[in-house]
């Protein structure tokens, strides 16, 4: 496979997919490296899955700022107690979210999902704050 590329972890990945990969996470400020590993296994359906990306996250003239759509994502992953909630509530604060939005959005996500959804919501957003205290200076 000479023209693929070998990432960090060892895995032969499409230079198609790696070329997406560097733009996704220059334009979004993050990149989910296991991915890799099925890129690696299954091209066909990362192509597809990096398309839904493309499409919700990345799409042009959309109706919906990414602000909200990082925002909405995070609530849903702070439900399901999901690590990479943090890296939401970053590109939410960086797309010019409010640290009251982002605390609105956490406590109603409570609601439905209950107090755990709060609490998992606000430990991801105090270590963002200890990594990253710049974000959270008032725009």
């Amino acid at each position: 496979m000479a023209d693929e590329q070998v990432n960090a972890s060892g895995h032969e990945v499409d230079p198609e997919l790696a070329e997406r990969y560097r733009d996704h996470a220059e334009q979004r400020g993050y990149h989910f490296s296991s991915f890799e590993w099925l890129a690696a296994h299954d091209p066909e359906f990362e192509k597809v899955r990096l398309s839904m990306v493309d499409m919700t996250y990345l799409r042009k003239n959309s109706a919906v700022p990414a602000k909200y759509k990082e925002l909405l994502a995070a609530a849903i992953l702070a439900y399901r107690g999901y690590n990479s909630t943090g890296k939401h509530l970053k590109r939410a604060l960086q797309e010019g979210a409010s640290v009251r939005e982002v605390l609105e959005v956490l406590e109603l996500a409570a609601i439905p999902g209950g107090m755990p959804t709060l609490h998992f919501g606000m430990d991801a957003l105090v270590e963002l704050w200890r990594e990253s205290p710049e974000l959270f200076k008032e725009k």
